[in-house]
């Protein structure tokens, strides 16, 4: 089994407190102004990608009132893989705690079986941003790429106060299901969903500057509602992983950046 954990800190502004891990996992802060309140950290592996019977144990901690954003270094890619490779990440999410998260895209290889399990808990206070993107598989090796992995079944469910919230159920069996049909991904490649919570906040304006921002870019459909006043979920298709990436992390870097204006106010 192949691990990381974390847990910030506070000492004026958040700081990392405990980490662990084992190969081929390190952790390495890149916050680039040591006096921003939001502590950035960085995934980095050794490893190509997930291999063949890999597990991934991830264990974060966000505590009262410290804002963390996790980032990752490349693509997550996910080799031919017979017995399955598996990932489970638990996350906890303090009182006034913030926690930002939009990984890379996820490639599937030809022949990959993947199953992934996220479960975040958070506070009635606690602000949280978490996103993933799939990809079709290496789309640039060819026909015999696209959506040939085997299988790929990710969840990932939200509890606040011990209520869950929100689960996303995303069980692709390419051989069972033609994804060219009506209703399913039709003309695109890539998926990405991203959710979004803050206390205390109508989110309809963050809404409205997000469609009016994808309603000009092209080649991607999305559609966004609104789960709580609170809370919105945005699901795109497009044809680009680097695309859908950068859109979200557009998002990302702009509540990061209202994290670190507001704790430094306060």
């Amino acid at each position: 089994m192949e691990k990381y954990s974390l847990k910030t800190g506070l000492r004026e502004q958040t700081i990392l407190k405990d980490v662990y891990f084992t190969p081929p996992f390190n952790l390495v802060e890149v916050r680039e102004n040591k006096k921003n309140p939001l502590l950035e950290m960085m995934v980095m592996s050794s490893s190509p990608g997930i291999l063949n019977d890999d597990f991934y144990d991830i264990n974060i901690e966000v505590i009262d009132g410290s804002s963390l954003n996790l980032q990752t270094q490349s693509y997550q890619r996910i080799f031919v893989s017979e017995k399955g490779t598996n990932q489970q990440m638990h996350i906890s999410v303090g009182d006034r705690a913030y926690f930002s998260h939009v990984p890379h895209p996820v490639v599937p290889h030809k022949g990959a079986r993947y199953t992934a399990k996220s479960t975040i808990h958070l506070k009635n206070n606690s602000t949280l941003l978490w996103g993933e993107i799939l990809t079709c598989g290496r789309k640039y090796m060819g026909e015999g790429e696209l959506f040939q992995f085997k299988k790929h079944h990710a969840i990932t469910e939200i509890y606040q106060e011990d209520v869950l919230i929100f689960k996303d159920n995303l069980y692709i069996v390419p051989e069972e299901i033609n994804l060219k049909e009506f209703g399913q991904y039709e003309e695109y490649t890539h998926q990405g969903s991203l959710f979004f919570i803050a206390p205390a906040t109508d989110v309809t304006e963050r809404m409205d500057n997000i469609s009016n921002r994808l309603s000009k870019e092209e080649g991607i459909s999305y559609g966004i509602s609104k789960l709580l006043d609170n809370a919105y979920v945005l699901r795109i298709l497009g044809n680009e992983g680097q695309q859908l990436y950068k859109l979200f992390t557009e998002i990302r870097l702009a509540e990061d950046k209202l994290i670190n204006q507001s704790v430094s106010i306060n």
